[in-house]
């Protein structure tokens, strides 16, 4: 099994949408606010060598592996982004 944990900022569009997106196809995910958990915040951004939100970890909770996808990075838009997380839910 699988969790989604979405790295976001409060007045981000692209964040919203993201949420959205994830919500209109019934994937759970929780939120971590970048401005509430700056510690958590910064070891992600650091592992990533970006700054940028939404940043989404998809953790295996069984191996307790991660992955983190970042933007510029990983996925050039946020319908990537949902696109990649759906490859790693569901293969």
């Amino acid at each position: 099994m699988k969790k989604i944990v979405i790295y976001s900022q409060k007045g981000c569009s692209y964040c919203e949408e993201l949420k959205n997106i994830l919500e209109q196809n019934g994937i759970p995910f929780t939120v971590s606010d970048i401005d509430d958990k700056r510690d958590d915040w910064q070891i992600i951004s650091e592992s990533t060598e970006n700054d940028y939100v939404p940043q989404v970890m998809v953790v295996d909770t069984i191996d307790e592996s991660a992955k983190i996808l970042a933007p510029d990075r990983d996925f050039d838009d946020v319908q990537e982004c949902a696109q990649h997380i759906m490859t790693e839910l569901y293969g």
